[in-house]
């Protein structure tokens, strides 16, 4: 059990594989590799879209929010777009990712805010949110996410937006 990470070009894949009685303690350190190798880009916001409909992101948002909260090196807030979608809500939420720092001369953003939203697949204003933010982040379901809908879910979001890929 382990985490892989390898970049090639301009891609990121990081693999999460948490079996097994440590499961816990392994998810952690997947985690908090996971946050630090996605810090390694001068983000300050920073958006996790499962791959597929039906799938979700929000555990994946939730664990590296912990980890960034925990490193208390900058302020982490975390958001989770979920239920039914209206133009209303979906601008809050752009708005929170938008608002974020603009970071001056490329210095390390003072605060960092990650959003999960459902897929874009099916949720085009999330797109909206995407869009507003400085990165992106996909997240794949090792034996459940189609092809298809991951490719068209990079298609749609922007293959340049995208830092990674997180295989769970």
């Amino acid at each position: 059990m382990g985490m892989e990470g390898h970049k090639t070009g301009t891609e990121l894949v990081v693999r999460t594989d948490a079996s097994g009685p440590r499961r816990d303690r392994a998810l952690q350190v997947h985690y908090q590799g996971l946050w630090f190798t996605l810090a390694r880009s001068n983000w300050s916001s920073l958006v996790l879209v499962p791959a597929d409909e039906g799938d979700s992101a929000a555990g994946v948002a939730t664990a590296l929010a912990d980890v960034g909260r925990r490193l208390r090196t900058t302020p982490v807030t975390f958001l989770v777009m979920a239920g039914a979608i209206d133009y209303a809500s979906a601008g809050k939420f752009v708005m929170a990712v938008a608002g974020k720092d603009a970071q001056a001369g490329g210095g390390p953003p003072t605060s960092r805010v990650i959003v999960a939203v459902p897929p874009v697949t099916v949720e085009p204003l999330a797109l909206a949110v995407t869009y507003a933010a400085d990165a992106v982040a996909i997240c794949i379901r090792r034996g459940s996410t189609r092809r298809d809908a991951a490719a068209r879910t990079i298609e749609l979001v922007g293959r340049d937006r995208i830092l990674g890929c997180v295989l769970s």
